[in-house]
């Protein structure tokens, strides 16, 4: 089974952040938001010898806040290659 798509269902739907390392000679680095992950743009980017970091958008609190033991962290997904 292949999954093309990643799409949470929420009445809210957050942002994801794809991260994209290139590998040139300035380590250029290209950061998209989007509400849907394309695994296939990720895997072209992985084919072309770049990394690729995947992160949710968390929305901005107004005032900072410690985080507690109860609360969880938020997770990144790191790709180098398939």
């Amino acid at each position: 089974m292949h999954i093309s798509m990643f799409e949470v269902h929420e009445e809210e739907k957050p942002k994801f952040q794809l991260i994209f390392l290139k590998d040139d000679e300035d380590q250029s680095v290209e950061v998209v938001e989007v509400e849907k992950i394309d695994f296939t743009e990720v895997e072209k980017h992985l084919d072309q010898g770049e990394s690729v970091f995947i992160t949710n958008k968390q929305k901005k609190k107004s005032k900072p806040n410690l985080i507690s033991k109860k609360e969880s962290y938020t997770e990144v997904l790191y790709f180098s290659h398939v």
